[in-house]
């Protein structure tokens, strides 16, 4: 029982929608605005936005959050 591994890395990737890069998705999301896979820099930008994210706030990406990109302008 005590070999059992509970708490294991995620051996699932996605690729960010933004910049491309691969990440793991228990630190990234979705956008609640536009709808894309993001990582953690793209989606929450800081720690304290992640925090609130978590505490109930939508996960709503950087460039949403600057007035950018809706969901009509995806690539």
């Amino acid at each position: 029982m005590f070999g059992l591994p509970i708490f294991r890395k995620s051996t699932l990737s996605i690729d960010c929608d933004a910049c491309g890069t691969r990440f793991e998705p228990s630190t990234g999301g979705v956008c609640t605005r536009c709808q894309r896979i993001l990582c953690f820099t793209h989606l929450h930008g800081s720690w304290v936005r992640r925090a609130a994210a978590e505490l109930g706030a939508p996960p709503v990406c950087v460039s949403c959050r600057a007035g950018g990109q809706a969901a009509t302008d995806r690539r």
